[in-house]
């Protein structure tokens, strides 16, 4: 994830380890390709088919201004957030206070909150769930599942926002995918991911587990139990955000001289609904006791209001990871990456980067596994015309073959799979695709300038 300096950001679930060396190209052409984050966000051109007014959600949760946002739902069945008339830059989209949010600071009673007060996440895994995960989810499942709603105020809030929620995320997260499909499709295509699903499946279980256990300690065990955990973690994963202390708590922080306070997980209603966009043309950032959203420039009437999720939709899967999406624009950024297959193994390359390993694998033939030695890597710097022009073909080859790769018959007739699973691995496929070309054009220039 990368966090906003001072703002606040979408969080991730899952906390992914490790890094890799890697050969830094700085082709202009790439660098001039990216869209500044001040141009113009390319307007929807589907059509809407449905609108719903949130005014009444906005008067409810003590959200302001009530009137400038509905909710659409376009052809393509997507719903997003757009505004009923123009703003121009700076102006405050949406204000809400972080009272009617729920947040990972106040767990309910029955959960054993002795196992979940530390903040350590465990590196064991590629993947990890972080401690705050298990205290939101089942402050989200108190309100969502177990409490039997009254007709008070702020019950009639809860509803109106429950209504909102989708109720099953297993076909969009690739974490509840048919493993044939992770094993024959996704490994194929992204190791990464696949690993990285292996990993959460076995973290995740743990988290589900805390809380059955908790919850049957506290007698609120019910037939749907487990489906209402699982549906609760998915609705953690995909709509919280971390916000971080405001200004005025660090500034009376230093003056007691203890550390800032950690940063808040909150589920924050109507503004969990704000889609992301790496083109984005609003921000959110916590103003005392209140988040607000504004606009980072002029936004026309009936346009969507985009945030940028942060770095866990960096590169594009990790978005479909932890979001069950994958972005497509027409840029291709530095943070793009996508693997190239040579020989059985697979190197991670991106627009500006080459792994160390690749080259000296085109040099001597040879893979071996990472190593810190200086003096390893300084022979491995050595980047030919001769071994450049082959991976370049190699990246060449692998984007051809993505561009007419056939999804495999590895589900039996009439066995079960998600139907948006192959939608977004299609997805992947072409952003892979374009990373692979970029890459490929970069290194060119690169080698051009030796």
């Amino acid at each position: 994830m990368a966090p906003f300096i001072g703002v606040g950001v979408l969080t991730t679930l899952f906390a992914l380890n490790g890094s890799n060396r890697n050969y830094h190209l700085t082709p202009s052409s790439v660098l001039n390709n990216q869209r500044n984050s001040e141009s113009d966000q390319t307007s929807t051109s589907t059509t809407t088919t449905d609108t719903t007014d949130i005014s009444t959600l906005c008067n409810l949760f003590h959200a302001s201004p009530a009137d400038l946002l509905s909710l659409r739902t376009n052809d393509n069945g997507i719903r997003g957030m757009c505004l009923t008339k123009p703003v121009g830059a700076n102006d405050v989209i949406l204000r809400i206070p972080l009272s009617s949010c729920l947040t990972d600071a106040s767990p309910p009673q029955w959960l054993q909150q002795t196992q979940y007060d530390g903040s350590d996440t465990d590196t064991t895994y590629t993947v990890s769930v972080q401690g705050w995960v298990t205290r939101l989810t089942a402050t989200l499942l108190d309100a969502y599942k177990l409490n039997k709603l009254d007709d008070g105020d702020d019950d009639d809030a809860l509803k109106t926002w429950f209504d909102l929620f989708p109720t099953d995320l297993t076909q969009i997260l690739p974490i509840h995918w048919d493993s044939n499909l992770l094993q024959n499709e996704v490994d194929a295509q992204c190791q990464a991911l696949e690993s990285a699903v292996d990993s959460a499946f076995f973290a995740r279980a743990g988290v589900v587990q805390d809380l059955i256990t908790s919850l049957t300690e506290a007698d609120l065990i019910t037939p749907t139990t487990q489906r209402d955990v699982e549906l609760c973690l998915d609705l953690v994963q995909t709509r919280s955000c971390r916000v971080e202390s405001s200004s005025e708590d660090d500034e009376e922080e230093e003056e007691d001289g203890a550390p800032p306070p950690p940063p808040m997980r909150v589920l924050a209603p109507i503004f969990d609904m704000i889609n992301h966009s790496p083109n984005h043309n609003a921000e959110f950032i916590r103003d005392g006791d209140t988040m607000i959203v504004r606009a980072l420039r002029d936004i026309d009437a009936d346009a969507e209001v985009f945030i940028n999720y942060g770095g866990s939709t960096e590169p594009a899967w990790k978005c479909l990871f932890s979001y069950g999406f994958v972005p497509l624009v027409e840029e291709v950024y530095e943070t793009d990456t996508a693997e190239l297959l040579v020989d059985g193994v697979h190197f991670e390359v991106s627009p500006v980067d080459i792994p160390l390993e690749l080259i000296r694998y085109e040099a001597t033939g040879s893979w071996k596994p990472q190593t810190n030695s200086e003096e390893e890597e300084e022979e491995e710097i050595e980047l030919t015309l001769e071994i450049g022009q082959r991976i370049i073909d190699r990246l060449l080859d692998a984007a051809t073959n993505l561009e007419s790769y056939v999804s495999s018959k590895s589900l039996q007739e009439g066995e079960e799979t998600s139907v948006v699973a192959p939608v977004s691995l299609a997805d992947l496929r072409e952003s892979n695709r374009r990373t692979l070309l970029a890459c490929a054009g970069g290194l060119r220039e690169f080698l051009e300038e030796l």
